[in-house]
């Protein structure tokens, strides 16, 4: 092992990059040829810095928080995906609006949310979620009261208490409202209004200099992608030796809940074009539209298809 390529990761506290933590933990990066250390951050912005701090070559993140890295010129390139669905364009199962009961939310009836305070982190992707649900259902987002709960174990409180009538979230977190919080349930999941999606990106220069070392990576995503779909349980056990403080038995249901699928296809490259739409009417008006494409280099995954097809047998057909 001594003799392997070494290369730094960045990983996010976030169950969304599951498949990361038990690649780590299984040893399977190893196992494909590459010697991977990882750092554990918290935040997009902290994976974002430490990509282009140069502290690490290779990491994860989510849809938006990569759309908007590349637009301020960081040369990051997309090698495979985390949470993912490749057979659709708008799988965004992980995320929720919760109520309970005496908050005047009906379950699917949407127009019962105005005049309420909804509590989300704002510019995170629960707070874009809510504002396509709200567009899709022809209601103003000023017709709301938004209470800024940045921390996510914050909502079960806020709803538990009546600091507000509803909440917004993702999954670990949604599955710890409606297991903490008496009398909640979902308003809606989901409700394919757009794709919420992890991806593992590199930096360019990486990707163009030691593009086996980026084999590597694929390769160890792809085995720890099917097992985590193959052994969920397990799998939140392992991410929670690494992220102190996770309730199994909350993750062990929200895990259900996602989909680890490591393919690029179409429907992920037109979830980036929408994506993009999105950033430019709500981030970044004005700014000069990406060639969403060109941003992908499928081709490590498609090799590690073509190598090892049982990491990728119990998937749907593309």
């Amino acid at each position: 092992m001594a003799d392997l390529p070494k290369l730094d990761v960045v990983i996010a506290n976030n169950f969304g990059h599951l498949p990361m933590f038990i690649g780590a933990e299984k040893g399977y990066f190893k196992q494909h040829g590459v010697d991977a250390s990882f750092k554990v951050v918290d935040t997009g912005t902290d994976m974002v810095n430490a990509l282009h701090d140069g502290l690490a070559q290779v990491g994860d993140m989510s849809t938006t928080t990569y759309l908007k890295a590349v637009h301020a010129g960081n040369p990051f390139l997309i090698i495979g995906l985390i949470m993912n669905d490749a057979a659709r364009d708008n799988c965004d199962d992980p995320l929720a609006i919760i109520t309970k009961k005496g908050r005047g939310i009906a379950p699917g009836k949407l127009n019962d949310l105005i005049g309420k305070k909804i509590g989300l982190a704002k510019g995170q992707t629960s707070d874009e979620y809510f504002k396509m649900v709200l567009r899709r259902a022809k209601i103003k987002y000023a017709d709301l009261t938004i209470e800024n709960i940045w921390s996510q174990f914050g909502l079960a409180p806020a709803l538990a208490e009546g600091k507000v009538d509803a909440i917004v979230s993702w999954e670990p977190f949604v599955s710890q409202v409606l297991m903490h919080v008496p009398d909640s349930y979902e308003v809606i999941r989901g409700g394919q209004h757009m794709s919420y999606v992890m991806v593992a990106v590199a930096n360019a220069p990486t990707v163009d200099s030691n593009p086996g070392v980026i084999k590597s990576i694929a390769a160890g995503l792809a085995q720890a992608s099917h097992f985590t779909r193959t052994h969920p349980d397990e799998a939140v056990e392992i991410y929670a030796k690494w992220v102190p403080g996770t309730d199994v038995a909350v993750g062990k249901k929200a895990v259900r809940n996602i989909k680890f699928d490591p393919r690029v296809s179409a429907n992920v490259i037109r979830a980036f074009e929408n994506a993009e739409d999105e950033v430019l009417i709500n981030t970044l008006p004005g700014a000069a539209r990406l060639n969403v494409p060109k941003l992908f280099r499928p081709d490590f995954m498609e090799a590690v298809m073509k190598e090892h097809p049982e990491y990728f047998a119990d998937l749907p057909k593309l």
